[in-house]
């Protein structure tokens, strides 16, 4: 292909194609137009603010309700995404109420449409957190991209200014990267948009280099000019083929800090979370101190593309004025990402031929992948970014193969597939719900509402609260934190003894709390005098016809002291 560039600066793209050159002037850039003319009639949202409320029966006292608006202007599908699209996974996450000790807490959930934010309803005054989805950012992001567009400068402001005020925010994958800046300068019309987009609301910055792979090629840029982003979010386009999609991306295995509460009761040295190509979060040389940036995630200290578990490669796109012809006329196929596009995105979809180009190569090893902040201001908002995905579905094992190189490859059958994977009814996790307790506890610690100590619990329905002091006397107080039900719930508390603080008894039930009406406690007495005691709890739910055990935490103990007086 060779691109030339007339007195005029206009582009003109000549591709040699059946042995005549055809001369394609402008078709990319109206192309462009015509998409984000398209843009504004999806502008309108719709779907309808909406409170999920889930009253827990006999509880008694003040609950405490987080109230979290979800950015989304998602249509109502049934048939294929269920309830309120994939926004869904928010909902699932939040749909979740929580005693400790005798404290209780609420999320109310509201989705929040463009014409709700227009209208001034995103204040503290009716929501304590922000969440801002990533399929919110994505599926905006040629209109968020129109920065000087009136309704959209308002739209800004007005999140920004709930920020300001003190509203927490959550932000997930194109959520996160949209709350700093860029910091490269721009060289596709995806990182310009994605540039204007941005919120700057955090202090934390990305370096982007994504495009639509078709269309930064049409533009005469090499298949690597365009980074991770803009092939691992290939897996397919084809929805009915939902192994492909419900396996799209990777999952990384990332090591974590404790340094927030975010992370303080879980014991392991990493966790597993969905990723599908969001590069690092970036933490500028001289940061704010007061917006006091941690790091709770990083990216794993293997490079990506030096594991050939999980590395991918860069495709070319050879199928020229044909391929795009095919892709636009014949293309096959229920598209349900960016459908508000229509039928211009059928020739990026359904194009063809591709060939397999050379090895995306990353530089992330050990770069941030989730951070929380402080706003600078006297209302301190707490920002939390993950750039992966808390709220999908992961799995183990299994390495990513690319499909073979034929004469028709294209982004509707994708540019790889995931192999060997662990089945899910092989597996003790849920594979589904296996990062919403993450969800959770990053949403009460952003409200501001949530004591430190009484974040929702990390494994299982209920875990033991942490000990304070550290150091006890023979008598004191045990606190349960439990995830509350419409069925009848009891809470054991099991401990176990040592002397030493390394040979340890075996477990032993010391109590069951059966009414929550007053708490979850023990008034706890030391059976075995001074020494080390850790604890857990077993929750238990109980119906007309049968019972539901808790099974004991595999991975440590949920709260540990030591008596040093009888």
């Amino acid at each position: 292909m060779e691109k030339k560039l007339n007195s005029l600066g206009y582009i003109k793209i000549n591709v040699l194609f059946g042995g005549e050159k055809i001369k394609l002037k402008f078709l990319v850039i109206v192309i462009m137009i015509l998409m984000i003319s398209s843009t504004f009639v999806t502008i309108a949202p719709k779907v309808q603010s909406n409170n999920i409320i889930n009253i827990v029966n006999g509880d008694k006292g003040d609950i405490t309700e987080i109230r979290v608006a979800i950015y989304t202007d998602e249509i109502e599908n049934e048939d294929f995404h269920g309830p309120y699209g994939r926004t869904r996974y928010f909902l699932y996450a939040l749909d979740y109420d929580w005693k400790a000790g005798d404290r209780s807490y609420h999320f109310v959930t509201t989705l929040l449409p463009t014409k709700s934010i227009l209208r001034g309803e995103l204040t503290t005054d009716n929501y304590d957190v922000l969440i801002y989805p990533p399929d919110t950012a994505d599926e905006n992001l040629f209109y968020t991209g129109l920065s000087l567009l009136p309704r959209n400068i308002l739209r800004v402001r007005n999140i920004v200014n709930f920020i300001k005020d003190g509203g927490g925010f959550f932000g997930t994958c194109g959520g996160a990267l949209i709350a700093g800046n860029v910091v490269n300068k721009p060289e596709t019309y995806g990182e310009r948009i994605m540039k204007k987009s941005c919120l700057g609301i955090s202090g934390l910055n990305i370096e982007f280099n994504s495009a639509i792979p078709l269309l930064t090629q049409i533009f005469g840029h090499d298949p690597d000019s365009v980074g991770t982003i803009s092939y691992l979010f290939y897996g397919s386009w084809n929805m009915t083929n939902m192994s492909n999609n419900y396996h799209s991306g990777a999952c990384l295995d990332v090591p974590v800090s404790r340094d927030n509460p975010i992370f303080d009761d879980y014991l392991e040295e990493t966790r597993k979370i969905r990723w599908i190509g969001a590069p690092p979060l970036l933490i500028p040389e001289n940061p704010d101190p007061e917006r006091n940036i941690t790091v709770l995630c990083r990216f794993p200290e293997e490079e990506i593309s030096d594991n050939e578990s999980i590395r991918i490669h860069y495709w070319k796109y050879v199928g020229g004025i044909r391929g795009l012809v095919k892709g636009l006329f014949f293309g096959d196929g229920e598209i349900h990402w960016m459908e508000n596009l229509g039928i211009l995105m059928k020739p990026f979809v359904f194009s063809g031929d591709w060939k397999l180009d050379a090895l995306v190569e990353t530089n992330y090893k050990n770069q941030p992948f989730m951070t929380t902040e402080y706003y600078p201001n006297e209302n301190k908002a707490r920002i939390v970014l993950n750039i992966g995905h808390p709220e999908h579905n992961v799995w183990w094992g299994g390495h990513i193969e690319e499909p073979e190189d034929t004469d028709n490859n294209n982004l509707y059958e994708g540019f790889y597939y995931w192999k060997d994977y662990i089945p899910e009814d092989e597996t003790l996790q849920d594979e589904f719900s296996y990062n919403h307790w993450m969800i959770r506890r990053s949403i009460a610690w952003a409200s501001q509402k949530v004591l430190e100590n009484d974040l929702p619990s990390v494994y299982g329905p209920s875990q033991v609260s942490d000990i304070y002091p550290y150091k006890q006397s023979a008598r004191f107080t045990i606190e349960g934190n439990v995830e509350m039900s419409y069925w009848i719930t009891f809470l054991d508390l099991y401990y176990r003894y040592s002397e030493d603080n390394t040979n340890w008894s075996e477990w032993i039930k010391y109590d069951t709390d059966i009414d929550s009406s007053d708490g979850w406690s023990w008034d706890f007495n030391s059976p075995n005098g001074t020494g080390y005691y850790q604890f857990y709890s077993i929750r238990h739910l109980k119906n007309e016809y049968e019972c539901f055990y808790e099974i004991a935490p595999q991975t440590g103990p949920d709260a540990i002291a030591q008596v040093i007086s009888k």
